[in-house]
């Protein structure tokens, strides 16, 4: 039996609405990728990236959600969406 599945033809694009939860959703899967990677790993896999070289399956993965975490900031920057949060506030108030 053939693996048939429906999917967007590849030279297709289209518009789709992002909210910021699926910014911080693509940020822990990046920081969930990488947690088992040493910065000598990351840094190389940076390079091989710059260089179109996946040795390894997950230099791929780790592209893709770079590209998408960057479009994602530079389109809601160029929108005007971005604010600037103070992380040590945030997490306080996420503990109580």
């Amino acid at each position: 039996m053939a693996n048939i599945y429906t999917t967007i033809k590849r030279d297709t694009t289209f518009d789709i609405t992002v909210g910021g939860n699926t910014l911080i959703n693509f940020q822990s899967l990046l920081l969930f990728l990488l947690s088992d990677k040493t910065q000598e790993e990351i840094d190389t896999a940076r390079e091989k990236i710059m260089k179109q070289e996946y040795d390894e399956e997950w230099y791929k993965h780790f592209a893709f959600i770079t590209i998408m975490i960057n479009v994602i900031e530079r389109t809601a920057h160029e929108k005007g969406l971005t604010v600037q949060e103070n992380l040590d506030e945030q997490d306080s108030t996420t503990t109580q």
